[in-house]
């Protein structure tokens, strides 16, 4: 019992692999940076979809790097190596399958979602003409109507924070979106950024530490997968949180106004079984991004009521809220 016990300790500190055994259908593979429930309804909706599509005849193999980049580039070449089709969920995961594949000479369809610039992450030429065999979907939010909650909240704020991870590119490009809308609303934007989970508390303590009305954290894979040390900062001061999307309000945000990350895979898992059926190629798709009008207002009352935070009414009457417990 106890060399059986040794020999798989091993396997216990590797990322999560889904494992295969001996079945030789091609493979899709998904690779994903860590788990949490954006991401995970991403990859839920993806599988649905080509199931829906009536592809049949593959399997899928899920690579997972437990939020450690270090893990990512050698999980994205096992996959691309050996799946007939990939999709990288969210920034990083997509990147590191491209790298993979330019390594490996490779031009086997790779495909995103959850990535919010696509153009600046290098993975596609354009949003309207991608080209090449990279295409997918955009979770790029409506910015500027999740700052507009801090002033429907608190008509006086002044100073708004922004906090997010220094190597999350998709984090960066809504954070300057968000300074942006800020100031046009004429207040301050006082950004600070965190290298890792270690700091995220610290971070946080900061932004309250420097008298912000409110804070926003965009869709930070990072910070999203511990935004309870978040949770803790901002109901010392009653401070407002406002996320990128609501699965970040399930364990510390407060409001936000939010994409549906399911349906969202799901567009992306039609795409892919167009591909896979061989009725078009990744150069046939734009990147879209989400309407806001497709997106929906959603709230925590306990992460509220715990910061000590009242919904004005007239906020709650202006929108269809949805409450997240």
């Amino acid at each position: 019992m106890k060399k059986k016990l040794l020999t798989l300790l091993p396997l216990l500190a590797f990322p999560m692999i889904a494992l295969s055994g001996c079945d030789n259908r091609p493979q899709i593979g998904i690779l994903q940076p860590e788990e949490h429930g954006a991401l995970d309804a991403s990859r839920k909706g993806f599988q649905q979809a080509i199931k829906d599509e009536g592809v049949t005849g593959y399997k899928f193999a899920y690579s997972n790097a437990r939020g450690k980049s270090a893990n990512l580039n050698s999980l994205a070449k096992s996959l691309v190596d050996s799946s007939v089709l990939t999709l990288g969920i969210a920034t990083p995961a997509a990147v590191a399958l491209k790298g993979a594949a330019e390594n490996a000479g490779s031009t086997k369809p790779i495909l995103f979602t959850a990535v919010t610039d696509p153009v600046k992450a290098e993975l596609v030429a354009s949003i309207d003409n991608p080209s090449g065999y990279i295409c997918g979907t955009t979770d790029a939010n409506p910015v500027e109507e999740q700052i507009a909650l801090v002033k429907e909240f608190n008509p006086e704020a002044t100073k708004v924070g922004i906090m997010y991870t220094q190597t999350e590119i998709n984090s960066k490009v809504q954070a300057d979106q968000a300074k942006a809308a800020i100031e046009a609303a004429g207040m301050t934007a006082d950004i600070k950024t965190c290298t890792d989970t270690s700091n995220i508390k610290t971070t946080a303590e900061a932004l309250v530490s420097d008298s912000c009305n409110a804070i926003y954290i965009p869709t930070d894979n990072n910070i999203a997968a511990n935004m309870n040390a978040v949770k803790e900062a901002a109901a010392s001061k009653g401070v407002l949180v406002i996320c990128g999307e609501e699965n970040m309000l399930a364990s510390g945000g407060h409001v936000t106004l939010s994409i549906d990350y399911y349906n969202l895979g799901y567009s992306t898992g039609k795409m892919a079984a167009a591909i896979l059926k061989g009725e078009k190629s990744p150069t046939d798709f734009k990147v879209e991004p989400v309407p806001a009008s497709n997106c929906s207002y959603a709230y925590s009352p306990s992460n509220l009521a715990s910061a000590n935070i009242t919904m004005p009414e007239a906020v709650k009457n202006a929108h269809s809220w949805k409450e997240v417990a």
